[in-house]
């Protein structure tokens, strides 16, 4: 849809997909588009750690020598958080953007609530008919 805002300057691989999906989709403010943007870069720096993660290996020598976890987990997993809250924050309609299982479920649980209420109050007030 937003054909005219031009993509931001030294933005990787991760980072310039990002920004064409969305661009292609949605339109954005100025406000949100300094948000995709903050996004893109996040996803870029996403996408540097996982590589470097995928050389380097899960398990790494410690200062000791001893086997330990890559510190990168960490700091990807940050970065995924940081990435979700960016993405989160920006005006999509929801069911465009994709959902963690957990959200998924939580989601599923609230929808059978409701529905749950919803027969429940249709039933109470047939019966008072």
């Amino acid at each position: 849809m937003t054909t005219d805002t031009p993509t931001p300057k030294g933005l990787g691989p991760a980072g310039s997909a990002l920004w064409a999906r969305m661009t292609a989709a949605y339109e954005f403010g100025e406000t949100e588009s300094a948000l995709l943007a903050a996004a893109c870069r996040q996803a870029d720096d996403v996408a540097l750690i996982e590589a470097t993660i995928a050389t380097d290996g899960a398990i790494v020598e410690g200062s000791k020598g001893q086997p330990r976890l890559n510190a990168a987990f960490a700091e990807v997993r940050q970065g995924r958080l940081a990435l979700a809250k960016l993405l989160g924050a920006l005006a999509v309609p929801e069911d465009d953007v994709p959902m963690t299982a957990a959200s998924r479920r939580a989601r599923a649980a609230a929808r059978a609530r409701w529905d749950r209420r919803r027969a429940e109050e249709a039933q109470r007030g047939s019966s008072s008919n």
